[in-house]
């Protein structure tokens, strides 16, 4: 007999799980006595699927039963029992006149529905659990988003106040910073207070400048250009930035290489605006 070939036809499994015929079933304990190696492999299957009913065993709800209960009340139950089939007991059948034998076909039918009818139930119920912790889980990574966003929204309103206030301050000075010959339609502006030592640029209307250019703004104190930073595009209002400069005669915005030059580059201004001072 090949003993892989009779592991591998399954009837092991149909036999741990009650599927197996009468026949089969005599067949499989008569060769589990006659060969170890298949003893050792039925009781493998049966502790795997005794293992098996454990993983995917989930405590039900304390209410469930209750609500099974109530949901089941008031439902009229149809009486579709076999006739009952009277033993003659002088035919060798058992003394009470009323026993109803079941069919072992029936037997095996009702425990594969029942089998069934658990294991949906414990698969449904962990579904439903995983499906909750899922929920749970997308549920918290919108709060913390939403805080997140939150908090972004009151650091930009407060960074709004601040410069509204800057300026309004009535020591702010702005300056208006008005196209040269090199970009007539260019504008920005420059809002200075000299009490706070302080500055914030406001970019109205500046070509997009060509790769590997960059614009660089200017402070012209006595005469002297004073270097202000080159300015990021994407930045139409900077926040308000150090100047500790008394006396400031004017600002102008040049275009210079990338990254800046230590001198402005005079034919390539773009405005240019004088202060009131």
């Amino acid at each position: 007999m090949d003993i892989k070939e009779y592991i591998a036809s399954g009837i092991l499994e149909s036999y741990a799980l009650g599927f197996a015929s009468e026949q089969e079933r005599q067949e499989v304990e008569c060769m589990s006595a006659i060969y170890p190696e298949l003893k050792e492999e039925l009781v493998s299957i049966q502790v795997s699927f005794e293992d098996y009913a454990k993983s995917i065993a989930v405590e039900p709800p304390a209410e469930l039963k209750t609500t099974i209960l109530n949901s089941i009340k008031g439902v009229k139950q149809e009486n579709k029992i076999a006739p009952l089939k009277k033993v003659d007991s002088d035919k060798g059948g058992s003394s009470n006149d009323n026993v109803r034998q079941l069919s072992p076909t029936y037997w095996k039918i009702g425990v594969a529905a029942s089998v069934a009818i658990i294991i949906g139930l414990g698969l449904m119920y962990r579904s439903v659990v995983t499906s909750n912790n899922e929920l749970s889980d997308r549920l918290t990574a919108m709060e913390t988003s939403t805080k997140d966003q939150v908090e972004a929204l009151k650091d930009s309103l407060n960074e709004t106040a601040l410069r509204q206030q800057f300026i309004l301050d009535n020591s702010t000075e702005q300056v208006i910073l008005a196209g040269t010959d090199v970009s007539p339609e260019s504008k920005a502006r420059v809002f200075w207070n000299k009490e706070k030592s302080e500055f914030i640029f406001i970019q109205d209307d500046l070509p997009t400048p060509v790769s590997g250019k960059q614009y660089q703004l200017w402070a012209i104190s006595d005469g002297t250009p004073v270097d202000l930073g080159v300015l990021d595009d994407s930045v139409r209002m900077t926040e308000p930035k150090g100047l500790d400069i008394s006396s400031i005669q004017a600002f102008a915005i040049t275009l210079e290489k990338e990254g800046g030059s230590p001198e402005p580059t005079l034919d390539q201004m773009y405005v240019l605006g004088t202060t009131k001072s």
